[in-house]
């Protein structure tokens, strides 16, 4: 059997800064500064306020701060799903589109909050770990090539968030491999809510980034996790994935930097939509405009209108 854990978690104790090839570089200060701006942002998400004030239930007076909001101080996890949450809110967070995945949602969350309770780190060491955490995210992604049942930015993520806080602070290869299985038991996510189209995408995104730090504690407090996380009868892709392809994703670690395949949005809306946005602006540029234009049909693969063809609704 392939131990999948242990080579993900081998992968991301082992990158350091000088190690990674310049395009990966450029792309993780890249996005560390558009999912910064997207979370700023994303404090006037729909429904970013009803979260914060469910948050504050939880808590108050803790270190870490919230996106957007800076006189604001929350405890690490609960700053965590608050931060996921707006980054994710408004579908203007970055995706790697082959894997299906928005990875530094999750994974710049968790940092952010694992960064509030802890030594600090050198700037290096914290791009290192968005890298680390991204590759960890999207070769799980890449591992399931079949279409989504279960929300993979959720899913796969969670185990993200833990890669790159092992990368961050270091951590003993045990205590990781024990972290990493823990993440198992908090990895959820559906994808009813996006056939729905309801608003429950970001609140299984910032669940994700909140378990992983509960995860990350078990495994400091000593609690053994399972090992047969991600390839185990009853692991992450035998429950949440149909087809899968686990060995020829892992041949990938090492190969280049999933962060550097990574697209940045240029529109606040998923991904699915931005080819007829672009194509309306092209032909605006051209001069159509809502006073000259009696149709507009746009073709597109199944896949983007099973995304986004559903009826609109408010």
């Amino acid at each position: 059997m392939t131990d999948a854990a242990a080579r993900l978690i081998d992968h991301a104790l082992a990158l350091r800064w000088e190690a990674i090839p310049a395009d990966a570089r450029e792309a993780a200060k890249a996005f560390l500064l558009d999912s910064l701006a997207v979370g700023a942002a994303g404090r006037n998400a729909a429904h970013a306020d009803g979260v914060l004030a469910m948050v504050q239930g939880w808590g108050e007076g803790g270190s870490a701060g919230v996106l957007g909001r800076p006189d604001l101080r929350l405890p690490a996890p609960s700053a965590a799903f608050v931060n996921a949450f707006q980054i994710h809110g408004q579908e203007y967070d970055c995706v790697h589109e082959a894997a299906v995945l928005h990875p530094m949602a999750t994974a710049l969350s968790a940092l952010l909050a694992e960064l509030s309770r802890g030594e600090p780190v050198s700037g290096q060491a914290l791009l290192t770990a968005i890298v680390a955490g991204v590759d960890v995210a999207v070769t799980l992604g890449l591992a399931a090539p079949g279409a989504l049942t279960f929300f993979r930015p959720a899913t796969a993520g969670i185990f993200g968030c833990i890669a790159a806080i092992a990368s961050l602070r270091a951590m003993p290869r045990e205590m990781a491999l024990d972290a990493f299985g823990h993440g198992l038991a908090f990895a959820s996510g559906t994808m009813q809510a996006h056939v729905e189209g309801k608003p429950a995408l970001p609140v299984q995104v910032a669940n994700a980034a909140r378990g992983s730090l509960v995860a990350i504690d078990l495994a400091r407090a000593g609690m053994p996790g399972v090992r047969g996380a991600v390839e185990g009868p009853f692991g992450y892709l035998a429950l949440l994935e149909g087809e899968t392809a686990l060995e020829p994703a892992l041949d990938r670690l090492g190969k280049g930097h999933r962060i550097a395949e990574t697209s940045w949005k240029p529109f606040p809306t998923g991904r699915a939509g931005h080819g007829g946005i672009g194509a309306v602006q092209s032909l605006m540029a051209k001069g159509l405009t809502a006073a000259n234009l009696d149709s507009l049909e746009y073709r597109a693969p199944p896949l983007i209108h099973r995304l986004v063809g559903r009826p609109a609704q408010a």
